[in-house]
């Protein structure tokens, strides 16, 4: 037997409670694109270890190391009796939890989805999840492949199917495709969901990362962000052209960096200015790539 953790916090706690079998953390940011399907292994690996090493600064053959062996680790895990995956209520666990049921078709696989936050459990907790995990069934492997293939698809709109119905056997995936949703530039201010709820916070006085990290997204997480990925979105939004908000790092030690909004800021929180249009579009979501040319919106408002 062997179990899929969410990061290493989960995978230690599950160990040292004394649930059997071998636990593997996965290490991972698939919501940080580009996340393409129908790649070749060499090709998604090569691709996926750019993209982690530019947006978070890590060694680039480190982390393309790191993420061959894990891909060898999964591989192997095929011919296990039982593969077990942990995972939580948020865009982030959601993201990796598709991935892996992707990865383990016709595996004998069972999850553990839970609504609270892992890492926050006693160790007894562990082992009363463990008992009750449920099997994948096929409704669920139809919906992970159904969604997957929105998610890395290189036009995002196929999203639109999903975001107004419900998934009884699967919950939490049309809430987490809809925090995926938000995450594209909004029709009113040109942020995505994230940034501006970082920009709303830090006008409201939350001037230091660590009190930002601890007022974003308040348990239970809903995006799912580690310090590392709120990091990499606070400086987007102070190194674009036009800045957003002003960051005043500590060197070795990032927690204490000092945050303020922009008036240019200020004003596209107002919706007076739109992001996008100063800044121009950020990057990737998913498969998708966001261009000037090629330009999706969000429009809360539609969704009910």
């Amino acid at each position: 037997m062997i179990h899929f953790h969410n990061g290493d916090v989960t995978a230690t706690l599950a160990r040292k409670a004394g649930v059997p079998g071998r636990h593997v953390p996965f290490r991972e940011s698939l919501i940080t694109g580009p996340v393409r399907r129908d790649l070749a292994l060499l090709d998604w690996v090569e691709e996926r270890a750019r993209t982690l090493s530019e947006e978070h600064g890590e060694n680039l053959l480190r982390v393309r190391n790191e993420l061959l062996e894990q891909e060898k680790t999964i591989d192997a895990a095929r011919a296990e009796e039982e593969i077990v995956l942990w995972f939580e209520h948020d865009l982030y666990c959601l993201v990796h939890l598709l991935y892996l049921i992707k990865r383990f078709s016709n595996c004998r696989l069972t999850l553990i989805w839970c609504p609270s936050p892992l890492g926050l459990l006693a160790p007894e907790e562990y082992f009363k999840l463990f008992g009750s995990r449920t099997a994948v069934t096929p409704v669920m492997q139809r919906v992970t492949d159904a969604v997957w293939q929105a998610y890395t698809g290189a036009d995002p709109t196929a999203f639109n199917r999903f975001l107004v119905q419900d998934i009884p056997d699967f919950p939490f995936v049309i809430d987490g495709l809809r925090l995926h949703a938000s995450r594209f530039p909004s029709t009113t201010t040109g942020l995505g969901e994230p940034q501006r709820q970082l920009m709303q916070l830090i006008d409201e006085g939350a001037a230091d990362f660590s009190t930002l990290f601890a007022r974003f997204n308040p348990n239970p997480p809903r995006f799912g962000f580690g310090d590392g990925e709120v990091l990499r979105h606070l400086r987007r939004l102070a190194w674009c052209a036009v800045p957003m908000i002003t960051m005043t790092e500590v060197p070795g030690d990032e927690h204490k960096a000092a945050l303020a909004v922009t008036p240019a800021g200020r004003n596209v929180l107002q919706g007076s200015v739109d992001y996008v249009e100063v800044n121009g579009p950020d990057g990737w979501l998913g498969g998708a790539q966001l261009t000037r040319e090629k330009l999706w919106r969000w429009d809360g408002a539609k969704i009910s």
